[in-house]
């Protein structure tokens, strides 16, 4: 955690005068804040791109009991999900995209494209809300919190189902490509 703390302070010093010398000459720069939760959706969106590759087509199917998700359809959750708290955050969903019937009937590889174009309208999104209004107390899931938590949702999200297909993988005998 140290380590992270002091990281965060020499990113945020470094940044600093790049931010000043921006808002002088009325360029948008994304907050650093903003910068750090995109980084934590492109480190999750990575490792998840590497196991839905790593996973073959005839394991999208698997769920460790009924029930609960298989492969293909956490997948399409989580692109779900990023298209909805992206649209949240100011994104525009693309036209004939419902982001709650996402994958039906989509081989492996479309819907590695799905999830992809998710993340990306996700990630835009999250870059393009201000310091301000990332500030900004919003109503969002039952509760009321900065809009910054609801941005945060989103690399959350992208962590806890990695988590769920490294199990996934894992049971089927999977080793993730980065561990090995």
């Amino acid at each position: 955690m140290k380590k992270f703390v002091k990281s965060l302070a020499i990113l945020t010093a470094l940044a600093m005068p790049f931010s000043v010398f921006a808002a002088h000459h009325g360029k948008h720069e994304t907050p650093l804040a903003n910068q750090m939760i995109v980084a934590s959706v492109e480190a999750a969106q990575d490792k998840i791109g590497q196991l839905a590759d790593a996973i073959p087509a005839d394991k999208y199917g698997y769920m460790p009991m009924e029930g609960v998700s298989n492969v293909g359809e956490v997948l399409m959750h989580l692109a779900g999900a990023n298209y909805y708290i992206g649209s949240m955050l100011g994104g525009e969903i693309p036209e004939g995209v419902n982001p709650r019937a996402l994958g039906e009937g989509a081989d492996k590889a479309e819907m590695i494209k799905i999830y992809d174009a998710s993340a990306k309208m996700a990630k835009k999104a999250i870059k393009g809300v201000t310091e301000g209004a990332m500030a900004e107390e919003i109503e969002f899931f039952g509760m009321t919190a900065p809009r910054a938590r609801l941005a945060t949702i989103v690399a959350d999200h992208q962590h806890e189902h990695r988590g769920q297909l490294i199990a996934y993988a894992r049971a089927n005998e999977i080793v993730p490509p980065w561990s090995k």
